[in-house]
């Protein structure tokens, strides 16, 4: 790396520590510690356990999710892959850097251009197949919900989702621009081979599968300190906490999950303290996760097919 380039990134990565620093001291200053390790202290083991259990059982169902698009790969493959990217969506800013290494290090594994292109489409579009199942499930909470969220909200919810599948068509049918060129036309092509009615259709199941299990992972979390929402509310708060932690302002969320977390549960009545124990909890779970993804990652080898 050039000694220009690995200054801005060393600046870079300064800034959004800063920016982390700085939104966690703020939470912190209105959210009491003491409270938030009470509320820890009630949480129940075996719940807690029955979250990680779920964490990672949606994780193989994602794997699986990206096996439709990417049938060269194996369950195992699709799952190691999907760790790696989990590693890196906590090791770097925001989680979109996760997936672009998840991409980056399938188009490695591929053995010609055709699989390059294939392994970074497939990436692409799992991520929009996936960020819409969530929106989908986000709108049904938000119309569930409507007494305690407003019917202004639950009206916007409506739009959204008519909006949401009009999107998912745009992108993954719409003609791609010229500018692209070559790669655009490769991804026109797998896009045209991929891109069944059934494959889209497997990928949407799997990505509503996916994206409930995570929900319910997190339900029990909230519902074991004490957070008594139902699990339709927690669509809703699951949807847009992971919309924020997109912004890739600072690293491994913090900050933003502390934050989002405690104004939206306070939004609904609940106590800071739970919520800020809650992002805490969930911090504790990525940081298993990303502990598994360096695992196999430095146990295997990329390797797209076999």
């Amino acid at each position: 790396m050039r000694p220009k380039n690995f200054l801005k990134h060393a600046a870079t990565l300064a800034l959004k520590i800063g920016i982390s620093v700085a939104l966690l001291a703020l939470v912190l200053s209105r959210v009491p510690l003491h409270e938030a390790w009470a509320a820890a202290a009630g949480l129940v083991p075996q719940t807690a356990a029955l979250s990680v259990v779920g964490y990672f059982a949606a994780h193989v169902i994602n794997a699986a999710k990206l096996r439709v698009l990417l049938p060269g790969l194996s369950l195992w493959q699709a799952w190691r892959f999907t760790m790696i990217g989990v590693l890196f969506g906590l090791a770097l800013p925001g989680q979109l850097a996760g997936d672009a290494v998840k991409a980056l290090r399938l188009a490695r594994a591929a053995p010609d251009v055709g699989e390059v292109t294939a392994a970074v489409a497939a990436v692409a579009v799992d991520k929009i197949i996936g960020m819409f199942a969530l929106l989908l499930l986000t709108a049904v909470g938000l119309t569930l919900n409507a007494a305690t969220f407003g019917h202004a909200v639950v009206i916007a919810a409506a739009a959204v989702t008519v909006l949401i599948p009009a999107a998912l068509v745009t992108v993954l049918a719409a003609p791609l621009p010229k500018w692209l060129g070559t790669w655009g036309q490769e991804f026109a092509a797998w896009r045209t081979v991929a891109l069944t009615r059934d494959a889209l259709l497997r990928s949407l199941a799997f990505g509503l599968v996916f994206q409930m299990v995570s929900i319910a992972s997190v339900y029990l979390l909230g519902d074991s300190l004490g957070i008594g929402l139902p699990f339709t509310a927690w669509a809703v708060i699951v949807g847009l906490t992971s919309v924020i932690l997109m912004l890739p302002v600072t690293v491994a969320g913090l900050g933003l999950r502390e934050g989002s977390l405690v104004a939206v549960l306070a939004m609904l009545g609940e106590g800071t303290g739970q919520a800020l124990a809650l992002s805490f909890a969930l911090l504790a779970m990525n940081l298993l996760g990303a502990g598994v993804g360096l695992i196999v990652d430095l146990a295997g080898r990329d390797k797209a097919s076999g």
